[in-house]
């Protein structure tokens, strides 16, 4: 079994769903997860957040679906509305992170980066935005600075997980699917809590 996890780390929706899938997820680590970055802002659709339009109506939506906090210096960003998104960074970013933690902290650390921006309003497009995550993941600081700092310089435009994303047909984000036996299951539904996930998987693995 595996589960594969579209999302964006500047998604708002998958900001409200990973603190309640990283939850599930905690009781069942040992399966493993790939994380595949959908590209929500970039080429271009990367461009300041003032010009989106749509995160404070959004964002309200999102606090009482999942019960989730927007930090004040997230909002301070987004009333300046200067704050350039772009998807690929954080993509890169996720690439780099993988090979250096377990696959079992890869959810955890991917909410954390979601953390950073809504919570802390720091841009996903810094380096120093990762570095500060190196010490709870046991991560070597410099190394990953490095490392980053390499890949975002050295980066195509296109991220290969905006087109793998593309081909497969995903349109919205969060999606989470589990692959088992060869068939593909919807394991995100329409949970609002771990236990709703819970609930799905149960009949995936118990059903069929």
């Amino acid at each position: 079994m595996k589960i594969l996890y579209f999302w964006d780390a500047y998604c708002g929706w998958c900001y409200g769903f990973d603190k309640i899938f990283t939850k599930f997820y905690e009781n069942h680590s040992d399966i493993e997860i790939e994380i595949i970055s959908g590209g929500l802002f970039f080429g271009d659709n990367s461009k300041k957040i003032k010009e989106y339009g749509y995160f404070q109506e959004g964002n309200k939506k999102i606090s009482e679906m999942y019960n989730v906090e927007f930090g004040e210096k997230y909002n301070k960003v987004l009333e300046e509305g200067e704050m350039i998104l772009n998807s690929l960074h954080p993509a890169i970013a996720m690439d780099v992170v993988k090979e250096l933690i377990p696959n079992s902290k890869i959810l955890h650390f991917a909410y954390d980066v979601q953390c950073k921006f809504f919570i802390e309003g720091k841009s996903l497009s810094e380096v120093q935005t990762y570095v500060e995550l190196s010490e709870k993941y046991n991560i070597d600081s410099s190394d990953l600075a490095l490392k980053l700092t390499i890949a975002f310089k050295n980066a195509n435009p296109i991220h290969p997980d905006f087109i793998r994303t593309l081909n497969l047909g995903i349109e919205s984000y969060p999606t989470a699917v589990m692959q088992k036996d060869g068939e593909y299951y919807d394991l995100r539904g329409y949970a609002t809590e771990p236990e709703d996930i819970e609930t799905h998987y149960d009949l995936i693995t118990k059903r069929f």
